[in-house]
């Protein structure tokens, strides 16, 4: 007859180790996914919030050097001081 020893297979212990193994790398890899997923998702939510300006005038088409003044004049009076325009530029460069 054969003994105990002689059979080959896993033993319960070892089952458990591996589980534990397999369940602590998914718990890790969906820990991962969910901080990617959700940097992502803010990541669009801020860029779908961003103001649009809407108290900027046309500018006229520049044919002649007295169309060229009266552009210039129009991008002179558009107020750069809120500096919303930089924060957005920033905040796109961050991602």
């Amino acid at each position: 007859m054969l003994s105990n020893k002689a059979k080959s297979g896993f033993s319960i212990i070892e089952l458990v180790i591996v589980l534990v193994v397999v369940g602590l790398l998914s718990f890790v890899g969906y820990t991962a996914y969910q901080k990617l997923h959700s940097t992502s998702t803010a990541s669009t939510t801020t860029t779908a919030q961003t103001p649009v300006a809407t108290d900027v005038t046309a500018t006229p088409t520049v044919n002649s050097a007295s169309d060229l003044t009266t552009a210039e004049s129009a991008l002179d009076q558009t107020d750069t001081s809120s500096g919303s325009d930089l924060t957005t530029l920033n905040s796109q460069l961050s991602f």
